[in-house]
This record gives structure tokens, sequence and C-alpha cells, in this order.
């Protein structure tokens, strides 16, 4: 299902990139733009919006204060905030009020994308009308990996892209080449997050024989 997606920014130029890296990224499309509260609320009421891209500065108001104003009007739309500061307290304020993920400008296409597939991780988990345990603790460890302290060689932004990689699509198994692909690392690489991965219970892992006999890792993400 395509997730629809409002984009609030008053710089025009800033708006159509943010646009065009929200369409590099399979599943999302942007359906509105909004420069203020009134045109955020009124999209609100119009379009089916699963997620808003908010810029904290705009020319009226602020994009933490819309945040407040939405929630307080019951809408439960995600957020990913977006802003040229980064001061812990606005950290704090956006946290508070339920914020997917929080970049800070300038940005890469890559981490506005990591942005959206922490997004559609949360959706997929949350979309059912019942949550084990095991399915929070997936989403909240995966937030946090941030913070993990990895094996000598391990880097944590590679970590957070394969894992968000390998969760994308539940059930499905994966091999060690396929996701070298997709994530433009080798196989030597790959394997060895991989290791980390199983040895954290994180993936299942089993072994089929290629056509020089040598085994091929075939893994699956434990949700």
């Amino acid at each position: 299902m395509i997730k629809r997606v409002l984009i609030v920014e008053d710089d025009p130029m800033v708006a159509m990139i943010n646009r065009s890296y929200v369409e590099m990224v399979e599943g999302f499309q942007v359906v509105s733009t909004a420069v203020n509260q009134q045109e955020v609320l009124e999209a609100l009421k119009k379009e089916d919006i699963d997620l808003i891209i908010l810029d904290v500065f705009l020319p009226e108001g602020d994009g933490l204060t819309i945040l407040r104003n939405i929630r307080e009007r019951g809408y439960l739309v995600d957020v990913i905030m977006v802003t040229a500061a980064n001061t812990i307290e606005d950290v704090k304020k956006a946290m508070a009020y339920g914020v997917v993920d929080y970049l800070v400008k300038p940005f890469e296409a890559a981490r506005f994308k990591e942005a959206l597939n922490k997004y559609r991780m949360k959706h997929e988990i949350l979309k059912e009308n019942n949550i084990s345990q095991r399915e929070l603790d997936t989403y909240y460890r995966d937030l946090q990996s941030e913070g993990e302290d990895l094996p000598k060689g391990l880097h944590e932004k590679t970590l957070k892209r394969v894992i968000e990689l390998i969760s994308r699509e539940v059930g499905r198994v994966w091999t060690l080449r396929e996701i070298s692909r997709e994530l433009s690392v080798s196989n030597v690489t790959i394997k060895k997050y991989m290791d980390y991965l199983e040895e954290m219970k994180r993936v299942r892992v089993t072994t089929t024989h290629g056509n020089v006999g040598r085994p091929e890792y075939n893994y699956q993400f434990i949700s």
C-alpha cells in the first residue's frame, strides 16, 4: 500500500528536494505540501495522510507548535521532524510528541531514506490489532541500536541498514549475495554483520550448497 506523505516546508526549493527524496523510496507518494498550520489542518481534513515531513522553522508559527496542535486535535499521523537546529530542548519536545525521527539539516538522501524505512518498520509492526511483547521489543531495539556496543570492525550505521533491509518483508529469506547487492557492501563484510545478528538471535540461518559445493547462507529476520 502506498504511504501518503504531506511535506510542510516554506522554502519551495527545499520542499522540491524533500519531495524527490520521498519519491526515490518505493511505496511513498507526496500528496500535498503546506507552509503553515492552517494548510496542514486543511490537508489532514481533505487527504488521508500517513506521514508528515515537518520543518521546525516556518514563517507563521513553528513546526513544534503545529505538532502539538495536531496531537491535541487527535491526529495520530506519524511525523518526521526536520530542522536546521538541534537543541536538546527541541529534540525532547519533538520526541515527547511522538515523532518517528528527527533530521538535522543538511542531511543526505541516504539518511532521509533511513527515516522513511524507520517509519515503515513502525507501521508494519503496529498495523495489527494485537502486538506481542517480542514485536515491541524488536521495534524499540532497532530504534536504540545507535547506542549498542558493537564488536570491533562493525559500524552502527551499516548495522541499521542491514536490519532495515532484511526486516522490510516479513518472512522473506535473504541470501548473503542479495543483501550484499542491495546495500553495495562486500559479501565478506555482510557475513560479519549477519554472524553478529545470528549471535544476537535477530536472524535465523540455514545453509544450502551451491554449484561449486560451497555453502550458501540464507537469512530470515526474527520479528
